[in-house]
């Protein structure tokens, strides 16, 4: 249910950033541009579930520990009380949320975050404080976006909002290109209406509501050149970049930002060039 309501939101969003057919110098932003408002009630869960990304490991040492019950379990999930270290010596107060999250590494990858290797970081739901005693804490499910696992660390919960309108332009820059990273649950191929992080945050002038046109580089995918011309082996390289699809951003954050997909022709995949439109 929460992937096809992404998909009818980015159609939404779609009619109302469809670009003009004809432009000569890119649209001037308006003032308010970047003011934040809370997402609609049938995308909420959507954007507060979507991924993103870190260079640093989390701050505390907030962690899922277990779940009140006579047995073990590895995966909570709505109904569960769950047990979370820290309590009064943390700060943790009844009634305080915190989101559930847990980084993604691919097989055999166990290096970061760090600048060097990044990695995405998935949102399992968010939960509440019910009890707190000097060490411990016990806690509610809230809203689960996946299963919450062991070992599953604690962020403060900021509800979440996005871009009260997209920002206007139909013009792509080419300079310093960014590129598409990883998806819910670390998945490399992203379809419409979903939500993926990419490279790019405020530090390059990322806002909410900043959209992006995305390209596919074919000048490294292999092409048979057996039996061809020379002129068609010199420039079977230098073919030029493919439009596949158009993004747009729907949190920000320093070095990377979360986007919704709007449109595209082919699958979006991890790797794939970002242009911004302005």
């Amino acid at each position: 249910m929460r992937h096809s309501r992404a998909v009818i939101f980015g159609c939404l969003v779609m009619l109302t950033v469809a670009p003009a057919a004809v432009a000569q110098t890119p649209a001037p932003v308006p003032a308010d541009a970047q003011a934040l408002v809370p997402p609609p009630k049938w995308a909420f869960i959507d954007v507060a579930c979507a991924p993103s990304e870190s260079k640093t490991a989390p701050t505390g040492d907030l962690r899922v520990l277990g779940v009140q019950d006579t047995g073990i379990k590895d995966q909570m999930s709505p109904g569960d009380t769950i047990v979370v270290s820290g309590g009064s010596n943390a700060g943790l107060q009844p009634g305080d949320r915190f989101y559930v999250r847990r980084f993604i590494r691919t097989f055999g990858n166990m290096r970061g975050p760090d600048e060097q290797h990044p990695l995405s970081v998935h949102t399992a739901g968010w939960i509440q404080i019910l009890g707190v005693d000097t060490t411990l804490a016990t806690a509610t499910i809230v809203q689960a976006c996946d299963g919450i696992l062991l070992d599953d660390f604690l962020e403060p919960y900021v509800p979440p909002t996005v871009a009260a309108r997209p920002i206007p332009g139909n013009m792509p820059v080419y300079d310093n290109m960014g590129h598409i990273r990883i998806g819910v649950d670390g998945s490399q191929a992203i379809a419409i209406g979903q939500m993926v992080t990419i490279d790019r945050g405020t530090n390059h002038g990322v806002v909410p509501g900043q959209r992006f046109l995305v390209f596919r580089d074919k000048r490294n995918m292999p092409v048979q050149t057996v039996g061809k011309s020379a002129t068609f082996v010199q420039a079977s390289s230098q073919i030029p970049l493919v439009e596949i699809g158009e993004v747009m951003v729907v949190s920000v954050r320093a070095d990377d930002a979360t986007v919704q997909v709007l449109a595209q022709k082919d699958a979006i995949f991890t790797g794939d060039l970002i242009a911004m439109i302005r």
